[in-house]
């Protein structure tokens, strides 16, 4: 298997990208990896690095705050772009890229193509919970504008990547909305609920915002606004805590000492809410295996992004939720 690492993307690149595929070839992964940037600068790092990697040239990067269709009908050598064209032509099974999160998703579409029956595509998130349960939110902001029926497949999808990339058998499935009770929020909501109740999924039903923290399912489904907000604000949060942590409990020289009774605590705190491990992202509904992870990722959490490429590939995630829509054909052709 080869995986396209997008080498000129994220904040801190190349460095981090180097620095993660180093981390990545180092914990085991099976994967070879192609970074795709501007090679003058990728060259010698990675000979320093004393990584293996083919590098493929792309002179071109888009920023972080560009437009992202624009930047790719305007210039065709950017390393987003490249990269996936890797997977296209069938030299890449995946593509990795902590850039432009907008243009990921772009190139992926324009480039890929959708999955037939899947008119959005969704950007899933791992999220850590309380439960100790891996819990799968999606849509992150692909598809802003949903309908009953782009839920549904969210869900599917969801689902199938539980599944296959994390191997939970069966997952459970909620929507979010306003309360638990069957019936409740906006006409699309009903209408995916009911959708959902049919489609021989695991649906446990509605789900509020305080069912993702504690993990009461493993795939929650909402439109991607909604679900874009919900992780920006749990992030916050937990940030808050720890400057809360470091600032008004553990500092000053008795908090110091008490940091370090509470030192094993403290570290499983930290683990339970380890977002680096969960930072891949898939945009799942396209015809090939895309990685999203944040532009601020250190190498650590560029390791993980490449991990999660290699199980979504190795594992067929993509025939699978090809296969998963066919069988559910009938709930998707209802009526809108």
């Amino acid at each position: 298997m080869t995986i396209a690492l997008d080498a000129m993307g994220g904040d801190r690149a190349p460095d981090q990208n180097i620095d993660g595929a180093r981390e990545y070839v180092r914990a085991g992964g099976r994967a070879q990896l192609i970074l795709v940037g501007r090679r003058a600068e990728l060259e010698p790092r990675v000979r320093a690095a004393g990584l293996d990697a083919e590098i493929v040239d792309a002179p071109d990067v888009v920023g972080m705050g560009e437009h992202p269709s624009a930047a790719l009908r305007r210039r065709s050598g950017t390393s987003i772009g490249v990269a996936t064209q890797l997977v296209k032509e069938g030299r890449a099974a995946a593509v990795v890229s902590a850039g432009n999160t907008g243009a990921m998703m772009a190139s992926a579409v324009l480039m890929l193509g959708r999955i037939a029956k899947i008119d959005r595509p969704a950007l899933s998130q791992a999220i850590p919970t309380q439960s100790g349960r891996m819990l799968c939110l999606l849509d992150m902001g692909a598809t802003v504008d949903t309908d009953a029926r782009n839920l549904l497949q969210f869900a599917i999808m969801g689902s199938l990547f539980m599944e296959r990339v994390h191997g939970i058998a069966n997952p459970s499935v909620g929507l979010l909305n306003l309360g638990e009770e069957a019936g409740k929020g906006s006409r699309v909501l009903q209408e995916a609920e009911a959708l959902l109740r049919r489609s021989g999924l695991n649906f446990y039903g509605n789900v509020e915002g305080i069912d993702i923290p504690r993990g009461t399912v493993n795939v929650v489904v909402c439109d991607g606004l909604l679900g874009n907000a919900v992780v920006k604000a749990m992030e916050g949060t937990l940030d808050y805590i720890r400057t809360v942590l470091r600032r008004d409990i553990f500092g000053g020289p008795l908090g110091k000492i008490a940091g370090l009774l509470a030192a094993p605590g403290i570290q499983r705190f930290r683990r339970s809410f380890d977002y680096e491990i969960f930072g891949g992202a898939p945009l799942l509904g396209v015809n090939g295996v895309a990685i999203v992870t944040h532009g601020r990722a250190r190498p650590r959490m560029i390791r993980y992004a490449i991990e999660v490429a290699e199980r979504a590939a190795g594992s067929g995630l993509v025939e699978a939720i090809r296969a998963g829509l066919e069988e559910r054909a009938e709930t998707l052709a209802a009526p809108r």
